[in-house]
């Protein structure tokens, strides 16, 4: 076997497995797209190691161990799903996995969410539905986020962005794809 016939063998079965996995997440979508103010996969747009460098910059928040915390009127957060994410995909925040991400009552939250995955979609929403998350997750009420991700592709990454004002309370941000939440790429929200 070449190399050549070996990648292309590769680079058509994950075609396949990106194929059904949109198809199945579309599907998921469908039933919770209408369930809260969600960024619209088509409303994603790319951007190059450097742009995502200067989004990274922009997250205002302080590493505590596994916490996230955020001060002020406004916290920028930028949330990035890492590459490689094998053998579990996972969010990442301040080079923190899945933390836990603390604010104020009435922070107004701009979230950033990049997905730099290369040919796999991913979405991130916030919802009170706390874990266990089934290998089919139902999250509803989804309270803000994102639809799934277009696959990134030619070396860039996408990004949507969304602001979210919560009351106090706790939450959690999962990823919609199924088997994600449950494998365990999701994190706690707390608002005091």
């Amino acid at each position: 076997m070449t190399g050549n016939y070996a990648d292309g063998r590769r680079a058509g079965w994950v075609r396949a497995l990106t194929g059904v996995v949109l198809g199945v997440g579309a599907l998921l979508q469908a039933g919770v797209a209408s369930a809260g103010p969600l960024v619209r996969t088509g409303a994603f747009k790319e951007a190059t190691s450097s742009q995502v460098r200067a989004m990274l910059a922009r997250d205002n928040g302080t590493v505590h161990g596994t916490i996230v915390s955020y001060r002020g009127s406004v916290a920028r957060v930028t949330v990035v799903v890492p590459q490689p994410e094998f053998p579990f995909p996972k969010f990442e925040v301040r080079h923190v996995d899945n933390p836990t991400l603390e604010f104020r009552a009435g922070t107004t939250v701009k979230f950033t969410f990049i997905d730099r995955v290369m040919g796999f979609s991913h979405s991130f929403q916030i919802t009170r539905k706390a874990p266990p998350f089934p290998m089919f997750p139902k999250i509803r009420p989804v309270l803000a986020g994102t639809e799934l991700s277009p696959p990134p592709r030619d070396g860039k990454s996408v990004y949507a962005d969304f602001t979210w004002r919560p009351a106090a309370g706790h939450y959690y941000y999962v990823c919609a794809i199924p088997g994600h939440a449950h494998m365990g790429m999701f994190g706690a929200i707390i608002v005091k």
